[in-house]
């Protein structure tokens, strides 16, 4: 069979936690734009994003994988596995066997960290590891089922072979409200906990930014539910006057959108970034802090301090940008001491929302050669770096003797309770005071149900007398 008239689908699974996804898998999306172009028929079923979606819109109906595949007949199907979805992952390829013989395509970052994983399967026949843009022709055009899997190394692909996304196969994309974009893949920093150069490598791969607004421009005209563009680069600040540039070209676009970075260095910020952030729409900065601790941070090798750190969140409530801070409980030499003083710059720093994950010292990272000699490591397959609004959480993957899979488990929830109202739910509180009197943090509890009274009685205020818009 020629391309013309060939089936693709891409199936993306979801964790079944209270973590919401509102985005449209990206490489799923860049992947079918090529596919698209050559004559290929594409669907997507996101279901991460679809969980997500059916939560808002009342009148979607989400089919499950098996009815997809009777309907839409694919010849092959592309799955995305990510390390914390790989027991979902193993549950829908198993779910796809049953109903059809066809080629099943692994492909996604895990692969990047496990290359080794799922080589004995009989139900897969193709195993991509790295970014998919050069080889996806030719693999689609001769796929055919295998025996055992075969393993498809790929190139890094130039800026010029990354498409636009492509949102139209994607099931429910008519609802979408968020728009993800990447101007440049790649990081040329070091940071010892980071994965980054088994995935898109050190060398930054510049898009052309004329061509990337343009993407956005078109995507807000074909989409108009569009309000929020989302720049997900590996490190969007790279080139300080690029990005620059980038933001006074998406302000004269004049969209309509707001703009959110997923994440951003704080040493590379000034203010004259901050201004035309914000008035191209900015909404928010999230800073990698990491952690409050001296010592601690040197041992990151992130190459920032936490007077960098300060001076950028400084800049963002001047300028009433909406503060994200990310922190890693459980990094080299830290403790549950150590763990106090991220949780003092938190405080200090007053942050709309905080993300404490916990560390996972992922295989080719100094972290992890560091546990190797220092800790224990166990199993990092679906492992959850954070703790969910419904108080679910893993038990954290390392331990050493100075900071115990117990006393990490404190540090998450301490700092959880003491620095951002996260657990809402009233039906939680019992599990929540429960965890308190097994692990003795009855001063956190204390101080996380003041803070969630008072903003209870905030927002029971704002009702009566609305603050007003000049």
């Amino acid at each position: 069979m020629s391309s013309r008239g060939k089936r693709v689908l891409f199936v993306n699974p979801a964790k079944q936690d209270d973590f919401v996804v509102s985005r449209i898998h990206m490489g799923f999306s860049i992947l079918a734009e090529i596919l698209v172009r050559k004559g290929y028929i594409v669907k997507i079923m996101d279901y991460a994003f679809l969980r997500c979606l059916r939560n808002s819109v009342s009148q979607i109906r989400v089919p499950d994988i098996e009815e997809v595949i009777h309907e839409f007949e694919p010849h092959m199907i592309g799955v995305s596995v990510f390390t914390y979805l790989y027991d979902e992952c193993q549950a829908i390829v198993e779910r796809i066997s049953r109903c059809c013989n066809v080629p099943i395509i692994l492909g996604g970052p895990h692969f990047s960290v496990f290359p080794k994983d799922f080589n004995d399967s009989s139900r897969i026949s193709y195993i991509v590891r790295g970014e998919a843009e050069r080889i996806i022709l030719n693999l689609i055009e001769t796929a055919k089922c295998e025996k055992r899997p075969i393993i498809i190394d790929c190139p890094l692909p130039s800026p010029e072979e990354i498409p636009k996304v492509n949102l139209d196969v994607a099931y429910g994309s008519e609802y979408l409200s968020m728009y993800q974009i990447q101007l440049s893949r790649g990081c040329p920093f070091k940071c010892a906990f980071c994965i980054i150069r088994s995935i898109g490598g050190r060398h930054m791969r510049a898009r052309d930014l004329e061509i990337c607004l343009n993407q956005i421009v078109e995507a807000k005209s074909r989409y108009p539910s569009i309000k929020t563009v989302i720049i997900t680069d590996d490190c969007t600040l790279f080139d300080k006057n690029r990005f620059k540039r980038f933001l006074r070209m998406f302000r004269e676009a004049n969209t309509g959108c707001e703009l959110v970075i997923d994440n951003i260095r704080a040493d590379l910020i000034d203010e004259e970034m901050i201004q035309l952030y914000v008035a191209a729409g900015g909404l928010n900065l999230c800073f990698g802090v990491e952690t409050g601790h001296p010592e601690v941070l040197k041992l990151a090798h992130k190459g920032e301090s936490l007077e960098d750190t300060i001076k950028a969140v400084n800049l963002a409530h001047r300028y009433g940008l909406r503060l994200g801070l990310c922190f890693v409980i459980g990094l080299p030499e830290d403790n549950l001491e150590r763990h106090s003083y991220s949780m003092r710059l938190a405080k200090r720093l007053k942050p709309n929302y905080v993300f404490w994950n916990m560390c996972v010292p992922w295989p080719g990272t100094e972290v992890n050669e560091w546990y190797q000699v220092h800790g224990e490591i166990g199993d990092m397959r679906n492992f959850s770096t954070l703790i969910d609004s419904r108080i679910n959480f893993n038990e954290p993957v390392v331990s050493t003797i100075n900071f115990t899979k117990e006393d990490r488990i404190k540090a998450w929830l301490m700092a959880n309770m003491e620095t951002h109202n996260y657990f809402r739910n009233v039906r939680d509180m019992p599990k929540l005071v429960s965890l308190v009197h097994k692990y003795g943090l009855y001063r956190s509890l204390a101080i996380y149900f003041k803070r969630y009274l008072l903003m209870k009685l905030r927002n029971a205020f704002l009702k009566i007398f609305p603050r007003k818009v000049e």
